[in-house]
């Protein structure tokens, strides 16, 4: 099987999952499918609605002409996080942890 084809097929049993209404466990068995397998793909849908996987990285503009300037990484119109140059890493981490704990308010 391709990849897209494999994408597809899994794509469509995700799709059925959450249209069934069964808690993931429960379609597994009923559809005899290996659970890690399921939530392996089903995470890599997770908020991707084009059913297309997401290689993971984002695309760095820069915007300032100042070359002492940090980091500003905009997300939509709600969500904006700025870092000077001598930053935290930790600190940046849990931040980052923060935000991908809780459930996204934009698309």
């Amino acid at each position: 099987m391709r990849r897209e084809e494999r994408t597809t097929y899994w794509k469509s049993l995700v799709d059925q999952q959450t249209d069934s209404g069964l808690s993931g466990a429960a379609f597994c068995r009923e559809h005899n499918i290996n659970p890690q397998r399921f939530y392996h793909w089903r995470r890599r849908f997770k908020g991707n609605e084009s059913g297309t996987m997401s290689t993971g990285f984002l695309q760095l503009v820069p915007c300032s002409t100042h070359s002492d300037s940090g980091i500003r990484i905009c997300l939509g119109d709600e969500l904006h996080i700025e870092i000077d140059q001598g930053f935290d890493p930790l600190t940046l981490r849990t931040v980052i942890e923060a935000i991908g704990a809780r459930k996204p308010c934009f698309p």
